[in-house]
């Protein structure tokens, strides 16, 4: 499905990948950094500025804030301890995996990405691009 497409964009931390949209062709274009330092954006059309937008990533404060939300619903103590650690990010996934909510813990991360990608298009007047299949 096309939202889970940017769902995966939003969710890339890779600081080399930029992510497009084309809203003429409604598809993703992922643009590597080169080595030096600069965008490739060979793809990018001058007499068209407007046709390519990027792709926002999530920053570590908005998934820090969905792991604070998260560890309110359970209120659990190894996960609030995980939150004030070094290395919070990985302190949290650990402890999340020992008590078995895993599975639980990327449902409510897909569907607050989901929820992000969705005001996003909305934001952007890209409305019709949610309910575009695969």
């Amino acid at each position: 499905m096309f939202i889970e497409k940017l769902m995966v964009a939003y969710m890339d931390h890779k600081a080399n990948h930029i992510y497009y949209l084309d809203r003429s062709e409604q598809v993703i274009l992922l643009d590597a950094i080169e080595p030096g330092g600069l965008p490739n954006l060979e793809f990018l059309d001058p007499n068209e500025p407007e046709r390519f937008i990027e792709i926002p990533k999530v920053m570590n404060v908005e998934s820090f804030s969905w792991m604070v939300e998260f560890e309110s619903h359970h209120q659990n103590s190894e996960l609030l301890h995980a939150l004030n650690e070094d290395e919070p990010f990985e302190r949290f996934t650990e402890k999340v995996k020992k008590l078995d909510l895993l599975e639980e813990w990327q449902t409510f991360q897909k569907d607050k990405v989901k929820s992000r990608i969705e005001n996003w298009l909305t934001e952007k007047e890209l409305i019709e691009m949610q309910k575009q299949p695969d």
